[in-house]
């Protein structure tokens, strides 16, 4: 507790835009045709999963835009007919929906909707298809906003996108390639895959690393040099065509996970856009989670011009 209590005592450091922002990039023809992409009117299977307070949360079975097993959303569906902001939410590297859940079941307390979309990671357990895998996922994403854009009670140009971890690194993707996406909140998000996937002491992707250095007899130099060829793209190659006006980076120092090297790198690509440090690593970073939902919601409130998070006519 004594640890606790002199962690949650150390000063979270707030970091606003630079100044000297150009804005964003424009996509580059080659991009652009690479993420091509035509939005679709797809059906989705519903089901009211459980009632809470003010809110129903409800799943949503949507067809994959990869024709596979479908889209899993959670829609947290407020009361009242009145047309309500949206935040996305994007799971984060083994799939579990606890962490996004969490802030979900908050922005909807607070009145907005809240979609949790789930994902299938297993895309992401061969290396010569993790290009492949990654435009599948963001396609997915985006079959998630065509969805949104459907629903009458949903406000489609009030959309916020909310990512911690490998969740932030996909929505730093989204967001760049989609301009439906109108806020980006992401936390711990790495830059360079390649590196991360080098220098991180996430076990289950550090195994993967050492049998694959083993088996194939190569250095790890040689197998980063490997990745960076079956990855053409990752959030550094992106993060230039996100508007860093809209966007909160969240950082943790002393991460280890998704090293800090690399947060730091995707912050200063995407030019330096507004951004919190947390005095933590990825996993002790939970102690100011309640800060972190709460920093996030008053951004969206800022960049969907309600700042006191109420929609006014």
């Amino acid at each position: 507790m004594a640890a606790l209590a002199a962690l949650t005592g150390c000063a979270v450091t707030h970091v606003p835009l630079s100044d000297r922002y150009p804005g964003p990039r424009e996509l580059p023809p080659d991009l652009a045709e690479r993420f091509h992409y035509t939005a679709a009117t797809p059906s989705g299977a519903e089901e009211a999963l459980r009632r809470r307070a003010n809110f129903t949360v409800r799943q949503v079975l949507l067809e994959s835009s990869t024709g596979c097993e479908p889209i899993e959303l959670e829609y947290c569906d407020t009361e009242g007919d009145a047309r309500t902001p949206v935040v996305v939410l994007l799971p984060i590297f083994n799939g579990h929906l606890v962490v996004t859940r969490y802030f979900a079941k908050y922005f909807a307390q607070r009145g907005w909707a809240a979609v949790v979309v789930g994902v299938n990671r297993e895309r992401m357990q061969t290396i010569d298809e993790l290009g492949e895998a990654l435009h599948a996922t963001l396609a997915d994403y985006r079959r998630a906003l065509d969805w949104i854009e459907q629903q009458p009670e949903l406000d489609s140009e009030r959309i916020g996108l909310f990512g911690i971890s490998f969740g932030g690194s996909d929505a730093v993707m989204l967001a760049a390639l989609d301009p439906r996406v109108d806020a980006l909140v992401a936390a711990m998000a790495g830059g360079d895959f390649p590196y991360m996937a080098m220098n991180t002491r996430y076990r289950p992707v550090a195994r993967v690393i050492d049998e694959v250095v083993e088996e194939n007899g190569l250095t790890e130099s040689a197998l980063e040099r490997l990745l960076k060829e079956e990855i053409p793209f990752d959030p550094l190659t992106l993060a230039p065509y996100v508007d860093a006006q809209r966007a909160l980076l969240v950082l943790a120092r002393s991460d280890v996970i998704v090293p800090f090297e690399a947060q730091q790198r995707l912050w200063l690509t995407m030019g330096r856009p507004e951004a919190l440090y947390l005095p933590t690593g990825h996993r002790t970073s939970v102690v100011y989670f309640p800060k972190l939902r709460e920093s996030a919601y008053e951004f969206f409130a800022r960049q969907f011009g309600m700042p006191d998070g109420v929609a006014h006519n």
